[in-house]
């Protein structure tokens, strides 16, 4: 009995999780299998740059979003180092592949396979969490209703496998509302321990922050892709065609740089730590839609940008800016005054009026190198503002 309880735990308890521990290695091969899924709604949003195509990506990226802040939220609170977590893990990479198989022809062909995929996580999800529960009897309040609500997702997208469209999409629409009342009712249900500070609960541990940071990687590697797929396409190059290119890879570097110096690695207030959280999905939704608009982008250099393709392009790396934006709102570091907040006021008065002229280029008759060129320049705007500002006064410090 001792040899199996070395080998297969009860999940960590809430009181006894080290806030300030790293990510593993098991999180990070856990994230790769997301990679994939995103790469193929990015891929279907570049054949579809129409707002029924944008409509689809933003839906299914929800679903995708879900299923991995749920994983990583397991781990943040209650992982442990033993046979139970790497096997629950696996089967759920298992389950988000066959997600990432089907998710580029849904709706169509891929809807079956989705929707299987998803069950099958989401059932993984709820033995999860009714675990915590079971073996943390002060989590059980919040773990009750939470499980009761993945549990319905999961039926209902099992269920979804019999019906047709679009009666279908309706029962996902159903099952994701149904994860997003059972999460605000465990949050609401959960007390911290007596032995935890009172805000503890909520404050983000250093591992969560830096496992968003991670997120936001893989997505902007969809803009890396994006702009070297679009080359490939086009080689052999020509000057033009690699200036285009490269101002793909500009676009991620201009991105990169405004959330990593500005918001990675920095803490939320503790009560704002929901809105820091849920503030990603936005950033992310947009980056990895701007992947899709580089790549659309570059593909038409020699003819008439589409409306579509424009607005897609100028319409994701807007939101991407905005978010950052208000992500930088929330952040602890804003609380302490001095050259932190004026650093803070610069950079984010350059990034709005970026959003701004960005959103402008959309009612533009510009062509692909016009428009992808004027992307790179309004995303360094803020980023050359905030380094003029910390030449004089010194980079703000982190705090994560």
């Amino acid at each position: 009995m001792t040899s199996f309880r070395r080998l297969w735990r009860p999940p960590g308890r809430f009181e006894d999780r080290d806030p300030d521990r790293s990510v593993t290695f098991l999180e990070l091969f856990f994230d790769l299998v997301f990679v994939a899924v995103i790469a193929q709604l990015a891929h279907r949003l570049a054949e579809h740059p129409d707002w029924s195509g944008v409509g689809w990506f933003v839906f299914l990226f929800y679903a995708v979003w879900s299923s991995w802040i749920n994983g990583t939220y397991y781990h943040d609170l209650h992982t442990t180092n033993d046979l139970s977590i790497r096997l629950f893990t696996f089967a759920q990479m298992l389950a988000v592949a066959l997600m990432a198989v089907h998710a580029g022809q849904v709706p169509g062909d891929g809807t079956i396979g989705f929707a299987i995929g998803y069950t099958a996580n989401t059932f993984l999800l709820v033995v999860l969490w009714f675990r915590t529960g079971v073996h943390d009897p002060s989590h059980r309040p919040a773990s009750v209703p939470y499980s009761i609500a993945y549990l319905i997702s999961a039926i209902l997208f099992g269920l979804s496998i019999g019906v047709e469209a679009p009666l279908t999409y309706w029962m996902w629409a159903l099952a994701l509302l149904s994860e997003g009342i059972g999460y605000y009712i465990a949050l609401n249900r959960w007390t911290p321990p007596e032995s935890q500070p009172g805000d503890a609960v909520i404050a983000a541990s250093a591992s969560l922050i830096e496992r968003m940071g991670l997120f936001v990687i893989i997505v902007l590697g969809e803009v890396v892709v994006g702009s070297v797929n679009g080359m490939a396409e086009l080689i052999p190059l020509d000057p033009d065609e690699m200036v285009i290119g490269l101002s793909g890879m500009l676009v991620a570097i201009g991105l990169w740089w405004l959330y990593f110096d500005l918001v990675s690695h920095r803490r939320p207030v503790s009560r704002f730590t929901q809105a820091w959280l849920f503030l990603h999905f936005p950033l992310v939704v947009a980056i990895a839609a701007g992947g899709a608009g580089v790549l659309t982008t570059i593909e038409h250099i020699s003819s008439p940008l589409p409306d579509s393709v424009r607005w897609l392009l100028v319409g994701s790396l807007s939101l991407a800016v905005l978010a950052i934006v208000a992500l930088t709102l929330v952040l602890d570091i804003r609380t302490q005054g001095g050259d932190a907040r004026t650093v803070y006021e610069v950079a984010d008065r350059a990034a709005l009026a970026s959003v701004v002229l960005i959103v402008g280029v959309g009612l533009t008759g510009w062509g692909a190198k016009g428009s992808l060129v004027t992307m790179v320049a309004l995303l360094l705007l803020p980023v050359f503002s905030g380094m003029r500002v910390w030449a004089r006064l010194g980079a703000p410090g982190g705090d994560g």
